[in-house]
């Protein structure tokens, strides 16, 4: 027995492209975020290298979709409002370079304006640009009506997209994974606390910084004894115990992290009033979002 599907012939020049506007500032992730991109969607990209092209090209372009990397000297609800003002309920979709968007950073995204956040990995992309692309989506999908008898044990095709079931041998890669609770160490801990301090070095000098994360260190050290595992010099150097670094962190690990941030911000908030809007707006990795949650 056979199977037997008719396929409407159609080649991707019949084919209108999808209109894609990658918004990047830095020409190495612009080169690394095309070359992701399947080339079958290559006619359709426009580059926006800084706000102001990312508003003209918008407005001239009418792009169906932005690919939102890093724009300098623009934050998340200032790129959302400004284009939606010139194309309503355009598609703005957040490139995130973690590999796990975790849920508190998603939800940051959504409220800041943006559509969704994605990881930059190839797949996640492209089953985006497919999904936003009716044309090859539709094209994708396998019509399961013009199916004749198949073999008993043979899996049967259906309607459905390439890639919403997996096949044997075949890993499948959903673009949410928010669900998925990544191991996290002392070492990727501590580099989101270093995200915190190098945007704070501007608007703080390290003296000033580094007295508030003592003073907040101190604040918290009776009520939380792990953290006599994490210190802060003078000079707003944070360090951690060297087993630490390759030590699995416990939720109660991550909750006294979080108080020791709030407790830090709580001290800039002395000098600049709202400072915890200004680090969340900072395009900080999610993990490092994910330490501002109040505790």
């Amino acid at each position: 027995m056979h199977i037997s599907i008719e396929i409407k012939n159609m080649t991707d020049t019949d084919l209108q492209p999808l209109q894609i506007l990658v918004a990047e500032s830095d020409p190495v992730e612009i080169d690394r975020i095309v070359a992701t991109i399947d080339r079958e969607f290559h006619a359709g990209i426009k580059i926006a290298k800084n706000y102001q092209q990312l508003l003209e090209r918008t407005n001239l372009e009418r792009p169906q979709l932005v690919v939102l990397g890093k724009i300098d000297n623009a934050n998340y609800s200032e790129i959302a409002q400004a284009c939606h003002k010139i194309k309503p309920k355009l598609p703005i979709y957040l490139l995130s370079s973690q590999g796990i968007i975790i849920d508190s950073f998603r939800q940051l995204v959504k409220t800041c304006g943006l559509t969704d956040v994605i990881t930059r990995d190839a797949n996640s992309l492209n089953q985006l640009l497919v999904k936003i692309d009716p044309a090859r989506r539709d094209r994708r999908t396998m019509p399961s009506e013009k199916l004749t008898t198949a073999h008993p044990n043979r899996q049967q095709l259906t309607s459905e997209p390439l890639g919403s079931k997996p096949t044997p041998n075949v890993t499948v890669i959903s673009a949410d994974r928010s669900l998925i609770q990544p191991k996290i160490f002392g070492r990727d801990l501590l580099a989101a606390l270093d995200e915190i301090v190098t945007v704070s070095n501007s608007y703080f000098g390290p003296l000033a910084q580094g007295n508030y994360w003592r003073k907040a260190h101190d604040r918290i050290i009776d009520e939380f004894p792990a953290m006599q595992n994490w210190s802060a010099d003078h000079f707003s150097k944070l360090s951690c115990h060297e087993n630490m670094l390759v030590q699995e962190i416990t939720p109660e690990d991550l909750q006294s992290l979080r108080v020791w941030v709030r407790l830090f911000i709580e001290e800039c908030e002395r000098i600049i009033i709202d400072y915890r809007s200004i680090l969340t707006h900072a395009n900080l990795s999610p993990l490092a979002t994910d330490l501002l949650i109040r505790s």
